[in-house]
């Protein structure tokens, strides 16, 4: 499965290298997706020598399985946190979202990549009262906007609340633009971290900020971060000959969204906690279903799933990784607003590493509050899947969950994702498993036959392994 980026933007040559010695400069970024590239990119005109290491290739995580929206919208979450943050904490959080749009826009200019200004909606399907509270908010706050009676989606709904002046755009072709002016080195797994120095196959690089843009954080115990973050897949469907929309939608609440793309409609749905629900063959179904009864006659050409990082209180965790190691930073629990949220992400630790500070430090601080009940939740999760038999994580032992649609293993805890040899897909996971595959799953997927022969396969890795510091 490849998503409609990767299928539409051929990589150039040279825009990295690889890791052969020991290398010193002034921050090491670890991580070579959006929040990672921004980072060193802006850290670089401010005059500092930064380094990004990638495991895989550039752009190849999230960015290349995102729908790269760019807003400030959130789905309804302004009046949320007026109530639980106060106005003043609700207008900053607005600030820096819309920045981060703006930066992009700028960057756009310089680095071509198919920007396109647009309206962010939410519609609402079955009461208004959540948007009528979020339309309140926006009037307290300021936030430029409008409101339809309908939205023009193929789904029956009560209106839509539009913040005007988003944006959409392709994210590969950003990284790609960016990474000759950012010092890359690809397939460059971080082995180890610890103090200003972290370890890979290829040499050691020694920095003095370490800048954690890894989806989920590496380095995650220490911290708390595989208390406080969960991760969720969601579903995305690149269809042809659909009529196109006219902005970009979401359903309050996490229904289907929709945003265009050259000739494309893009249409995403069907999200889950990792390795627990339904699943992501009901995902691809669910979407698949809903794509064939409202636009007849389309045709599929891309199926993708996304990962995304959920923090406690859907707020993401930006700046010093603790405070017992204050030249170590993260980025993290974009909650699915990631491409805004690596701008702001990537502004704020630039802005601490350079000047000592950031407008909004407070209000991402990661070693915030955790009193949420999300938190009882992950724990819930953590301490069912730890007694459970089955195969386990190389994270923390948890049992893995047989994903069949996509041929991996995944972890309902905190969301590591193994491929059918055992190979890391999606972190926390710090090495492989050691698996006893079957050439083919025992039921159907995506055409392919049923084999039944189980083929052992043993590729290391532990049960119980913890990220050191």
């Amino acid at each position: 499965m490849t998503s409609l980026w990767a299928e539409r933007t051929p990589r150039p040559d040279g825009i990295a290298k690889t890791l052969d010695g020991d290398v010193s400069v002034d921050v090491l970024v670890i991580g070579g997706g959006m929040a990672g590239m921004l980072c060193a990119y802006l850290l670089g005109r401010a005059g500092c020598s930064c380094a990004v290491v990638e495991q895989s290739l550039v752009g190849s995580g999230v960015p290349q399985h995102t729908t790269a929206k760019v807003t400030a919208q959130h789905n309804p979450v302004y009046a949320r946190l007026i109530q639980e943050h106060g106005v003043e904490n609700a207008r900053l959080y607005y600030e820096a979202n819309q920045a981060a749009v703006a930066g992009l826009r700028q960057l756009s200019d310089a680095f071509p990549c198919d920007f396109e200004e647009k309206t962010a909606y939410v519609y609402a399907e079955d009461s208004t009262e959540g948007l009528e509270r979020e339309l309140a908010a926006y009037e307290q706050l300021g936030i430029p906007h409008h409101v339809l009676p309908s939205a023009p989606v193929p789904i029956a709904n009560k209106g839509a609340l539009g913040m005007e002046r988003q944006a959409q755009f392709n994210p590969l072709k950003l990284l790609y633009g960016l990474a000759p002016s950012v010092d890359v080195y690809e397939n460059a797994f971080v082995s180890e971290v610890s103090g200003t120095t972290a370890r890979t196959q290829g040499g050691s690089i020694t920095a003095e900020h370490i800048v954690f843009a890894t989806h989920y954080p590496l380095v995650n115990i220490p911290g708390l971060y595989f208390m406080k973050l969960h991760q969720e897949r969601s579903y995305a469907l690149a269809l042809k000959d659909a009529p196109a929309v006219d902005g970009m939608f979401i359903g309050e609440g996490g229904g289907f969204s929709f945003r265009t793309y050259e000739d494309f409609l893009l249409v995403g749905g069907g999200g889950h906690r990792t390795g627990k629900g339904p699943g992501p063959e009901e995902g691809y179904r669910a979407i698949r279903t809903f794509a064939d009864a409202a636009y007849p006659g389309c045709v599929e050409c891309c199926a993708w799933a996304t990962q995304d990082c959920m923090s406690l209180d859907g707020m993401p965790y930006i700046g010093v990784h603790r405070r017992e190691n204050p030249r170590w930073y993260v980025a993290t629990g974009f909650s699915k607003w990631g491409m805004t949220g690596s701008y702001v992400a990537a502004k704020a630790i630039a802005d601490l590493i350079a000047t000592g500070e950031s407008p909004v430090e407070d209000l991402f601080f990661p070693q915030r509050s955790m009193l949420n009940v999300a938190l009882f939740s992950n724990l819930g999760t953590s301490t069912a899947n730890l007694v459970k038999p089955g195969k386990r994580c190389s994270h923390m032992g948890c049992s893995l969950e047989r994903n069949d649609v996509e041929d991996s293993w995944d972890c309902p805890c905190h969301g590591s994702r193994f491929d059918a040899d055992g190979n890391v897909l999606d972190g926390p996971a710090p090495k492989p498993i050691s698996v006893c595959k079957r050439e083919r799953p025992l039921r159907p997927r995506l055409g392919r036959a049923i084999h039944n022969a189980p083929v052992c396969s043993v590729t290391g890795g532990g049960v119980g392994a913890l990220a050191r510091t």
